[in-house]
């Protein structure tokens, strides 16, 4: 836009005036330098008002039957519900009247607009539009297209899942193609362009995306760090009104305040951040020679893990040497440069112990267990002093990062490397590879909801487990990014609870960057509420934001979202599981022996997930039927109810004759145990069941052999847990009731599906 210069002075005038908003003649008259479409209007101040001549010049100005009377006036925000908007007959008489009536009611009016009639069906969807652009730290810039007119807000709460207002960060608007997705996944965009069930385009696609550059281009000129010495906080048109195959502002807002000159966040090295997933050498501050302190653990676990002892050392000085590990007095004194510097001290000491070790030039990434720096009231000038002691170390080496505090640690099973400081006892050291799983990574501001999902699923043995904490220097976005080029890695686990300025957008970039590269990324943001953003804000001294925002743009840009912990713990089973294969459809084949489990799974089938059987395959399972007795008692359908009479020789025929057909895609399984007919024990005592006997080896060869995913479901109790850890051994995942088991496949599905 070419007309900057001239928007900045009304900001400058209405902020010389103590305003922090625009009038609406102001914000008309901002649309129009923008090359937006805002109604004609007349302006008649409040001061000295004469309603005849202002009628009788209005009268004349406009054409059409009617004209809308406006207030106008910085104290009086919401004008249509005040009273301070009349759709009026066009005539000298009415609109003096009506002038008259309007300022005697508003003593503080600043001045009246008549602006000009816009027919328009006002209460049909897709006739009024909201045009919405906010300022965001954690995202930059905001653009929003959502339903508009008066009850804008209670249709978008009323809203199910799914059908929400478009969101688009104006950063991430790199060409007409951009604002093209954006609008094809706008669900109120369908009603305008005419793709809903009888309807009719009300506008070219072409003629919005014009608002949504002119939005954006104000909004990325007047931010924070930008050019102007004035931010635009929000920017919005409601009703944007669709009418005659144009657009036109029917109303506007926008709030405006001094811009922040702030600059961007200095990120670490991508040789820092490489070294601390490629640890070469480590070394552990704090351990007592005396007990088995946090740092200690930390030590003994990165040995016991298998990490090379000639490279791990412990800074101490006066001690040889402690559990058979070197130490050494300072970081000075270290024999060779470090990747990471594990740091776990009190927090008074951490200022010290950070500078030492940049000063020494042996240290590369420090991982700061140590927490209690800005995220705790009172803290906030240690992290300063930390940040200051940062900068230092960098002026003498660009690689010197620091990742925490408040970290778990970091284990990286290529290095085989520990520095978790849980004791073995209490989890297993999560080193070793699950031949059945992709190649995983797994990213976490919160260390333990890593250790809490790997204890919860002893199957997952991350490539890398990183723990953040509350991301002082390096962020989850800094990882990922650079965990996005390892070509073998296939899916990224990521917990997010609150954002450094500027790394909302960062994220969505390198999410669209790993799918780009065929990756898997699911991803459980914290702090939905605003109780919940108080607790991410105590424990990681970041940016909250706003759930929906975060959810829509994370999504957009190839994320696998969770509503909650046991989504983000099925999805990532699924993904862990399946991310190797190439799905084409979404025909599955869903496979019981209980009729309620058949109907429940029947249930969950919808969108972009089928359940049809043609003959040809259900000719082949009539004949594993036939042959073990059973086709007297059950027909070939999908959902199939095999009854349980059913044994594992007639379940794994059935499943091998599915897999083996290109109708399916996969299959989702879900066998009740108790059945006398099944082996769903081991073996042992007096019953006659034997787990090796189990359908389950075979069947998931088969799925395996044919690259398809099948999801095994067992709906009964603790007795048995081996039964399911009998098919979490063979690659599957697993789930204790069926209609999850369903909603969850369907999700991953849709998310995979091309």
């Amino acid at each position: 836009m070419e007309n900057f210069e001239a928007v900045e002075k009304i900001l400058a005038k209405a902020g010389a005036e103590g305003r922090k908003s625009l009038s609406e003649p102001e914000v008309y008259e901002v649309m129009s330098l923008a090359g937006l479409e805002a109604p004609k209007y007349a302006l008649y101040p409040a001061a000295g008002l004469d309603p005849a001549a202002a009628a009788a010049d209005a009268a004349g100005r406009f054409t059409g039957d009617k004209v809308v009377l406006k207030l106008v006036s910085s104290k009086t925000l919401h004008k249509t519900e005040s009273g301070g908007v009349k759709v009026l007959e066009r005539s000298a008489s009415a609109m003096e009247e009506a002038l008259k009536a309007m300022a005697a009611k508003f003593a503080d009016a600043e001045a009246f607009m008549m602006v000009e009639f816009l027919p328009h069906a006002a209460f049909a969807l897709g006739e009024e539009l909201l045009l919405g652009a906010r300022s965001d730290d954690a995202f930059g810039p905001l653009i929003t297209l959502g339903p508009g007119g008066t009850n804008a807000e209670a249709l978008t709460k009323s809203l199910v899942p799914g059908i929400t207002p478009a969101v688009m960060p104006a950063d991430l608007a790199y060409n007409s193609k951009a604002w093209s997705d954006f609008l094809a996944g706008s669900w109120i965009w369908k009603y305008v362009s005419g793709n809903v069930r009888g309807g009719k385009r009300l506008a070219q696609d072409g003629e919005m995306v014009k608002w949504l550059e002119g939005f954006a281009h104000l909004m990325k000129y007047f931010r924070d760090g930008g050019s102007s010495d004035w931010a635009i906080e929000e920017f919005e048109v409601n009703p944007l009104a669709v009418a005659r195959g144009r657009l036109t502002a029917l109303d506007g807002v926008l709030r405006f305040r001094k811009a922040r000159k702030t600059a961007p966040r200095q990120r670490p090295s991508k040789n820092a951040v490489h070294g601390l997933l490629h640890t070469g050498a480590a070394a552990v501050v704090g351990v007592s020679e005396k007990k088995m302190n946090m740092a200690r653990i930390i030590a003994n676990n990165i040995v016991k893990a298998g990490f090379p002892r000639e490279h791990t050392y412990i800074v101490k000085e006066g001690v040889p040497e402690i559990d058979g590990i070197k130490c050494v007095p300072s970081p000075a004194a270290l024999p060779e440069k470090v990747d990471m510097y594990v740091v776990a001290v009190p927090s008074s000491e951490v200022p010290r112990v950070i500078a030492e070790a940049g000063d020494s030039g042996k240290v590369n990434g420090v991982v700061l267990i140590s927490g209690g720096m800005g995220e705790k009231a009172g803290s906030e000038g240690m992290a300063g002093t930390v940040m200051d002691a940062l900068a230092r170390a960098r002026e003498k080496n660009p690689d010197f990062a620091i990742s925490g505090g408040n970290s778990m640690g970091i284990v990286l099973n290529g290095s085989k490397l520990n520095t978790f400081f849980i004791p073995e006892y209490k989890l297993a050291h999560p080193i070793g590879e699950n031949p059945y799983n992709a190649r995983t990574a797994f990213v976490s501001q919160s260390g333990a909801f890593v250790i809490s999902t790997i204890s919860k699923l002893p199957w997952l043995k991350p490539a890398y487990s990183v723990t953040v904490g509350n991301q002082q220097d390096v962020t989850v976005p800094d990882y990922v990014e650079r965990l996005a080029d390892e070509e073998d890695l296939k899916v990224i686990l990521v917990y997010m609870e609150g954002f450094k300025p500027g790394d909302g957008l960062a994220l969505a970039k390198v999410i669209e960057k790993a799918r780009s590269k065929g990756k898997q990324v699911v991803l459980y943001k914290a702090g939905r509420t605003a109780v919940g953003c108080k607790a991410v804000m105590g424990h990681t001294a970041s940016i909250a934001g706003d759930y929906l925002v975060t959810r829509l743009i994370m999504e957009n840009a190839g994320a696998l979202v969770a509503d909650s912990f046991d989504e983000f713990s099925d999805l990532a089973a699924l993904a862990c599981s399946f991310a190797g294969f190439r799905l084409k459809h979404g025909n599955t084949f869903f496979f019981s022996n209980a009729g309620f489990e058949a109907a429940g799974m029947a249930d969950g089938v919808t969108g972009r997930m089928t359940a049809d059987m043609g003959p040809g395959v259900a000719s082949g399972v009539e004949k594993v039927l036939k042959e073990h007795r059973l086709d007297g008692l059950v027909d070939a359908k999908n959902p199939l109810d095999i009854t349980p009479m059913a044994t594992d020789a007639a379940i794994g025929g059935v499943m091998k004759a599915v897999l083996a057909s290109d109708e399916f895609s996969g299959a989702v399984v879900s066998m009740v145990p108790l059945t006398a007919a099944m082996s769903t024990v081991p073996k042992g005592g007096a019953w006659p069941d034997d787990l090796d006997k189990s359908f389950l080896k075979d069947a998931a060869a088969a799925a395996r052999e044919a690259g398809k995913p099948m999801v095994f479901c067992c709906a009964a109790g603790p007795r048995f847990e081996p039964y399911c850890a009998l098919a979490q051994d063979l690659g599957l995942p697993v789930f204790r009731s069926a209609d999850r088991a369903v909603r969850m496949y369907r999700r991953y599905l849709e998310y995979v599906l091309p």
